[in-house]
Parts: structure tokens; sequence; C-alpha cells
């Protein structure tokens, strides 16, 4: 295996710790970073469940007014069912019948696409229907999804021990983790999503090309590619990884040609649309309608403006403008702090995504986990007035998301 560069990290402690300060104190007098790890990660699970339960008793559901999404799981417990909104219907119906549900349209009460599921890609719904023998629809979603979030956990905390040694690193693993878990739109790590599934991958992919591990990199960036459209994009990293390592620690020239199973992993679902709904193209038509057509990066604010700024909601939401606009000043920030290989990811993400619209731009940015490890290094230098204020913010932000989710009012 090919000899790797590590990224390193100092920097000194600073004294605003009051409230989070307190919490992670708690947290370090544990015996064991997995200790650690596992109480932040169902605190904040507990957090949303129990906010999200609450809201359905207190305030109304907006399942009424909303369109264009089939009602089509069975009623689970309270507990489960305020996981299950919007999207999470698209899954659970492809995990069930599958992608060709064009005989099903009238029983969704409204007039659907034939191709709507064309959207969402096969690995999510091909691992609910596995378990959902055992487990029941639902629950072998939120099972996947849970699942998903404790690797993408794990695999987050061990990339950044990985790449900033010594106890600064595990400070900055830590954190970052936190950072992930306390951003406003993290319920969807744990909601009937993709997201956390797509995150786990990611990592696993990073991680593996970091380490000169092509051959592994190559098959999970596929597997990311089956599970959301932006798993493309890391073909960029890896690629790039490749010819770093080949310059710096003679990797062999063959270990290129394992980035090719992210792009045909592109490929084998177009010829499956083709089969299906005769559009080889049908994800990107679908992709097209729901958000517009592609242009350049300003396209989301020029079309944030015209749509008539909002708080929050599909279009227009200043909520989603504050989240990109802190992602670019990221962007920028990690330039020269995080490896290039993290730039050139989050770069193509945000370019891409911000070409069209800010509709569900933060369920989108939780999966940069680049940003996270930004904030996550940003803690272990001291310099943690930005992280206390975001950790502020972003678990407030979250309740309040939680809260929308839950009733079936836009969340992301």
């Amino acid at each position: 295996m090919a000899r790797v560069t590590r990224w390193n990290g100092h920097g000194s402690s600073a004294a605003v710790e009051h409230y989070t300060g307190f919490v992670v104190d708690r947290l370090q007098s544990l015996n064991s970073s997995a200790k650690q790890l596992a109480c932040l990660l169902v605190a904040s699970r507990l957090a949303l469940l129990l906010v999200g339960m609450s809201a359905t008793w207190l305030l109304p559901s907006g399942s009424g007014a909303q369109g264009g999404t089939p009602m089509w799981h069975e009623p689970a417990p309270r507990a489960l069912e305020i996981w299950v909104r919007w999207d999470s219907e698209w899954y659970l119906l492809i995990a069930e019948r599958g992608y060709d549900v064009g005989s099903l349209r009238t029983q969704f009460g409204h007039q659907t696409d034939p191709t709507a599921t064309a959207g969402f890609l096969p690995l999510y719904p091909i691992l609910i229907r596995t378990l959902s023998p055992v487990l029941g629809g639902v629950g072998a979603g939120l099972a996947v999804s849970n699942l998903a979030l404790v690797a993408a956990v794990v695999l987050l905390f061990q990339l950044v021990r990985f790449e900033f040694e010594g106890a600064k690193g595990e400070e900055a693993a830590f954190a970052s983790c936190a950072a992930l878990l306390a951003f406003p739109s993290s319920l969807f790590l744990s909601a009937v999503y993709a997201e956390s599934l797509f995150l786990a991958l990611s990592l696993g992919v990073f991680l593996s090309a970091r380490k000169g591990r092509f051959e592994i990199a190559g098959v999970l960036g596929g597997l990311a590619t089956l599970t959301r459209p932006f798993g493309v994009l890391l073909l960029l990293p890896v690629l790039w990884e490749w010819w770093r390592q080949r310059r710096e620690e003679n990797v062999g020239v063959w270990a290129v040609f394992w980035v090719l199973p992210i792009p045909g992993a592109l490929a084998a679902f177009m010829f499956f649309c083709g089969e299906v709904f005769s559009d080889p193209l049908a994800l990107f038509h679908r992709q097209e309608r729901w958000r517009g057509s592609l242009s350049g990066p300003w396209r989301a604010f020029i079309h944030w403006w015209q749509s008539g700024p909002v708080a929050h909601g599909s279009h227009g939401s200043t909520l989603e403008l504050v989240v990109a606009v802190c992602c670019i000043i990221g962007l920028v920030l990690m330039v020269r702090r995080l490896p290039i290989s993290y730039t050139i990811y989050t770069a193509a993400g945000l370019a891409l995504a911000l070409g069209s619209t800010l509709w569900s731009f933060s369920r989108f940015a939780v999966t940069l986990f680049p940003l996270f490890v930004l904030l996550g290094l940003s803690w272990a230098k001291g310099r943690r007035c930005v992280p206390l204020i975001y950790g502020f913010v972003g678990i407030t932000t979250s309740g309040l998301l939680m809260v929308l989710f839950a009733n079936w009012w836009w969340a992301g």
C-alpha cells in the first residue's frame, strides 16, 4: 500500500466555553472515544425525536395542504411516523413496487408523472426492500438510515483523526462529528431519506482514496452514485488523489482504472431508465423539472430573488440562502487548511447545487463533510467562537426544522 502524507494541524485553546464547553467536558469524562460518540449521537437523535413528537401533539398537520407526493406508506407508531415525510414516500413506494408505477397513479389522489420515480436512485430502496420482510417498510427505512448515520459518524471520526495527528487530531475529529449532528438539516440523516447512506459511502471513498486503497474507493464511489446524483462528483477527488500519489508515492498507473465504477454506475442506471421509461436521460429530466435548468452557480441566487424571498419554503427560502453563503465562505477558508481533494469535492458540489435553485440546498449541504472537518479543526486549534455560535444556531434551527418536518410542512 502506498505511503500517505498526512495533513498536520496544531494550535492553542481559547476560553469561550460556557454552554458548549460544559457539554464537551461531560463527554470527555467518558473513558473512550466510542462512548463519547455514542452519547453524542444518541442525545442528538433523542432530542429531535422528542421535538418531533411534541410538535405533532401541539401543532396542526400540513399533510392536507401538500401535493405532488404519493401518500403510500401504512401509518406507523408516532415515534416512527414523524420520520416518514415527502421523499420518504417515494423511496418506500419504489422499494415495494419498483420504478414502473404508472398503473398506481389513480391511487395517489392527483396526477403523477409516471417517470417521477426516475429521480430517485436505486441503492437505498433496494436496502429497504431487503429488510422489509423483517422490519416492515418504515422500520427498514429507518434502520438503513440510522445504521448508515452511525457508520458516517465513525468514518468521519476516523478520517479526521487520520488527517490530523496527535491529541489535536482526536479533538478535531470529535468536534467535526458534533458539527455534523448539529447541522440544521441533520434530521434528514435519521429520516427515511438517502442522505445518511450517501454520506457514509462518500466518507468511505475519501478515507480509502487518502490511504491509497483505490479499489475500495472506486467500489464505494459506484455505490454512492447509485444513492444520490451528486455521487458522480466523487470521481474528481479520487482522480486527484491518484494523480497526487502517482507523483509523490509511486502509485501504479493502473490504479486509475478503479475510478470506473463511479461513472459506470451512472451509465448503468441510465440504461435501466431507457428500458423502463424509454428515456435514458429520465433522471436528468426529472431533476430539471424539480430544480429547473442548470446554469452557472449564480443561478440559485437569482432564482431566490425572482421567487420572492421568504423566511423558509420550497422556493425563495432565506434560510437556504444563509446556509449557501456560509458554505461558500467555508469553501474559501478550506483552501489553505484542508487537503486539495476536499476543496475540489466541495467546490464541485456547490457549483452543481447552486447552478439551478436553492431548493433543498441545506439537505444537500449536510453531506458536504469537508465543511464539518473545517469546523472541527477550528475548534481543535482554539478558535472556538465560530463553532460555538454555529452550534447554538444549528441546534436551534434543527429543532425548528424538525417541527416543520414532523407536521408535513416544508423542511428541506
